[in-house]
């Protein structure tokens, strides 16, 4: 890439130097440096990965469509699919639950 003149000891390194370019500040880049739940916008961030409420919920409604989908095809195959998509969508909703406040402290991470 012209113009870097920076070498970058990892992933991480880059990431953070991006997100510095595009305006971050250092309580933005402390979000993305641990899995926490920000429960007064609806966020998660984990492993240098920002999920706001709507992609989370986009998500969980596109795993409960394929669930149902896949249940309605009646086939072993279908069905363990359908199991599939039915552990994620029900991990989202544990992540919701515990983020939201039961079993976290005020900032939304695990005690």
């Amino acid at each position: 890439m012209a113009g870097i003149t920076k070498n970058f000891d990892s992933k991480a390194d880059i990431i953070h130097a991006l997100a510095v370019t595009a305006g971050a500040t250092k309580e933005d880049l402390k979000k993305f440096g641990e899995s926490k739940w920000d429960s007064s916008t609806g966020t998660y961030y984990s492993n240098g990965k920002m999920f706001s409420k709507m992609s989370i919920f986009r998500a969980k409604t596109y795993f409960a469509d394929q669930t149902a989908k896949y249940n309605k095809i009646g086939t072993a195959e279908a069905k363990e699919m359908a199991q599939a998509y039915d552990l994620a969508f029900e991990a989202i909703c544990a992540l919701e639950k515990n983020g939201s406040g039961e079993n976290s402290d005020k900032d939304g991470t695990e005690q």
